[in-house]
């Protein structure tokens, strides 16, 4: 090991600033906090049972083996008018969390504006939203949102709004929600 020289003000700025760190850092821990792993969904098995698809319009969904992101199965909305479409299931969260939903998404036949929502499904009040809108030919996309401290049950909808004249169609697959306490 190889010893630097250094006057006495070079080492009185090291500890300053060794010290403003410290007090940094400990002024502004956080408590410990735990990541879970709260859903990993992959429209496999028994998985495809917690499932359930809406229409307003001319719309339909169901669950598919024909482009599966992973696995053998996936979920696929379409639309054939204006209205929507939707792929969605109710899951239980650990209370008092910050959470980060994501799911993959792969859009045919036109561009396509696709929601990706939690939602309260008492009131039927929006946690977290977002809104994309992806190519008919774009491949799997990956679409995520967040939220803090929701409630501890939710909806997980993927939507595709229709358009009149125009027919979509989407492959939705990989749910995963990973929290903090």
């Amino acid at each position: 090991m190889r010893f630097i020289r250094t006057s006495v003000g070079g080492v009185r700025t090291l500890a300053v600033l060794l010290g403003l760190t410290t007090a940094l850092l400990v002024g502004t821990a956080a408590p410990a906090s735990a990541a879970i792993i709260t859903v990993q969904d992959g429209f496999e098995g028994a998985q495809a049972a917690n499932w359930s698809f809406t229409h307003v319009g001319d719309g339909a969904g169901g669950i598919s083996t024909l482009q599966a992101r992973t696995g053998a199965q996936d979920g696929f909305i379409s639309m054939r008018s204006a209205g929507f479409s939707s792929v969605g299931r109710r899951v239980s969260l650990p209370p008092t969390t910050s959470c980060t939903a994501g799911i993959w998404v792969n859009p045919v036949l036109a561009n396509q504006q696709i929601n990706f929502e939690i939602i309260e499904p008492n009131s039927f009040t929006y946690v977290a939203l977002k809104t994309v809108v992806l190519s008919g030919s774009a491949p799997y996309t990956f679409i995520s949102t967040s939220w803090n401290h929701g409630p501890t049950d939710v909806l997980v909808r993927v939507s595709q709004i229709g358009v009149n004249g125009t027919t979509l169609g989407a492959w939705v697959d990989d749910l995963g929600i990973l929290c903090t306490t």
